[in-house]
């Protein structure tokens, strides 16, 4: 016989997955059921109260809620430890591209145009740390927790794992060979406002 404790907890989970299914409509239903039942564990009345992600409430834990690492998008290879803005981490690859129209002055500031290319968890491999903000800091964005995958690049490895980090080049991934992207584009314009000085 069920608890009266368990039976609103079902409901709760109930509720926080169909917030979530209009929140994240790219993830699959049972990655959102997955997150959505997490988040209503760990902070169920921050979660059903507030305008808050189920994902920014299962990684961002220690910091603030308006925190670069509570947000929805990864970090930059380059402010991993080791990182840089050449490659992904050898525990990673080259899962698929987005673009921006860039008017800063930073990297690609010559072109006008921005491509961020994601490095997803290879299967089989772990993350150092798991999900967490890059390099435990709560100004950067997190590492290892977002799974997604636009899909480009890479397509004989199969599946969809955790974004690790973004690379960011000039030109469009297709055009580096060694990346094995094709040139179908996606385009975030929200993400020319993410910038780094590691770039």
């Amino acid at each position: 016989m069920k608890r009266p404790a368990d039976a609103g907890r079902g409901s709760v989970v109930g509720r926080a997955a169909s917030i979530l299914e209009r929140r994240l409509p790219r993830r699959s239903v049972l990655v959102r059921a997955a997150v959505a039942a997490s988040a209503a564990a760990v902070a169920p009345v921050r979660y059903l109260t507030r305008p808050v992600s189920a994902a920014e409430l299962i990684s961002c834990g220690h910091c603030g809620g308006g925190s670069a690492c509570c947000g929805g998008y990864s970090a930059f290879c380059c402010q991993l430890p080791g990182g840089d803005n050449f490659g992904c981490p050898s525990y990673a690859y080259v899962a698929g591209w987005w673009q921006c129209h860039y008017s800063g002055s930073g990297l690609c500031g010559t072109t006008n145009r921005r491509y961020y290319v994601d490095c997803n968890r290879k299967p089989g491999a772990g993350c150092p740390g798991g999900c967490h903000c890059a390099s435990n800091r709560c100004d950067l964005r997190k590492t290892c927790c977002v799974q997604f995958r636009y899909g480009q690049c890479n397509t004989q490895i199969r599946g969809t794992t955790e974004v690790v980090c973004r690379l960011v080049t000039c030109v469009p991934p297709c055009t580096i060979g060694c990346l094995n992207c094709h040139c179908s584009s996606a385009t975030d314009q929200y993400t020319c406002r993410h910038d780094a000085a590691c770039l």
